[in-house]
């Protein structure tokens, strides 16, 4: 490493001393894959749970996840919409789609030239799939779409990377083919001034209408019925005021401009990343989920549904490499073949289980003495749900 970019041995003991919520723990410093590691930030983990979770996957079981997060009520009321949901069937989930994607950007020399090649890319895909596979057993290039801006192309390349998030298996991959591309005759007759991986038409780490409708994780929705009888015990609110509430406020967010609508599963979504060992900065691009009502007039019953069309996770390669990670996979049974899936179907069923309580304390009115009483009351932080 450059001396420039590299602390000196003793402004690391600086730090290490005087940033006292660092532990230095030599185990995970080795198996860390950061730089100028200095040890680790401990980050509380609840367990919610059980929730019953059946999925398109062959999932069908009782499951627990294990929540990275230091605000209080999030765990208790995961917990208890994962009771509310059991006591209706339990919650179900499909996957929709798996992809993840990069965007190279191919300057030329003036527009006349970019669109000569825009032409040229759908012709191309044959040949740049060649070349991507033999960067990885798992990566395959499915799509490529030429995209012109100016004297630029921005060409999007859609992979399915097996069970790996995929991010760094779509750059590397991506990088060979634009290599590959650049020192050909075709690009020198075209005028190709240069290739860089990424012009930021993934909208990596951003939220974007474009990943928004095509994906780019995986995309899932999950769904769970919620009972009268269940949604009167368990969370003290009628179905009919519950199902109010939630059209109410989302009337409100339709006013306000908000993107998708749902009361916070990106708690879960970030809680769950974190504890997972996902790239926690991902869950930028997984904000956007969208929370469906629908009440049944002959029933009272209250069907709830939701949608996450951006989820880049991933249960082997990356950060999901440390020991204490892999346990938490393990917990949620997100283990071999066909697991990644599972683990994006686990997320939405938890972010709607902490959905449908937050709207009933919101509902009923103690969504603020529920936080008073978990944040300020001392041990009650601990209480047994």
């Amino acid at each position: 490493m450059s001396e420039l970019i590299k602390p000196t041995p003793e402004k690391l003991d600086y730090f290490k001393a005087n940033l006292n919520y660092i532990v230095e723990d030599q185990n995970l410093a080795q198996n860390a894959k950061i730089e100028n590691c200095i040890g680790s930030v401990k980050v509380p983990v609840g367990i919610a749970g059980p929730l019953k979770i059946k999925g398109s996957d062959g999932t069908d079981d009782m499951f627990y996840a294990p929540l990275a997060t230091c605000e209080a009520t999030l765990v208790a009321s995961c917990a208890r919409g994962c009771k509310l949901f059991n006591a209706g069937g339990g919650v179900e989930f499909k996957v929709l789609r798996s992809n993840m994607t990069r965007a190279p950007v191919f300057w030329f020399t003036n527009s006349e030239h970019a669109a000569a090649f825009y032409d040229l890319v759908p012709g191309l895909l044959s040949e740049f799939q060649s070349i991507a596979h033999t960067t990885s057993r798992y990566a395959r290039l499915v799509r490529i779409e030429p995209q012109i801006l100016g004297s630029t192309v921005h060409v999007l390349f859609e992979y399915s990377c097996g069970d790996a998030a995929g991010q760094n298996m779509a750059t590397f991959a991506t990088q060979e083919v634009c290599d590959h591309f650049a020192r050909s005759e075709t690009a020198l007759s075209m005028k190709l001034e240069r290739v860089t991986v990424e012009g930021q038409r993934t909208s990596e780490k951003s939220l974007s209408w474009a990943n928004i409708l095509n994906s780019r994780g995986v995309a899932v929705t999950a769904w769970g019925i919620v009972t009268p009888d269940a949604c009167q015990d368990i969370l003290g609110t009628s179905t009919w005021d519950l199902y109010q509430g939630i059209q109410s406020s989302k009337d409100a967010a339709i006013r306000n401009g908000q993107l998708g609508y749902s009361l916070n599963q990106a708690n879960v979504v970030a809680a769950m990343f974190i504890a997972c060992g996902q790239d926690a900065a991902s869950v930028s691009e997984s904000s956007w989920s969208h929370l469906i009502a629908e009440f049944d007039r002959e029933t009272d019953n209250l069907r709830l549904s939701t949608y996450l069309p951006s989820l880049p996770v991933g249960t082997v390669g990356g950060g999901s490499g440390l020991d204490t990670q892999r346990e938490a996979l393990r917990i949620l049974k997100c283990t071999g073949a066909g697991s990644k899936g599972r683990l994006a179907g686990l997320i939405a069923s938890f972010a709607l289980a902490l959905d449908v309580s937050t709207g009933a304390a919101v509902t009923n009115n103690t969504f603020a003495a529920s936080h008073r009483r978990f944040g300020r009351s001392g041990d009650s932080t601990k209480a047994k749900l």
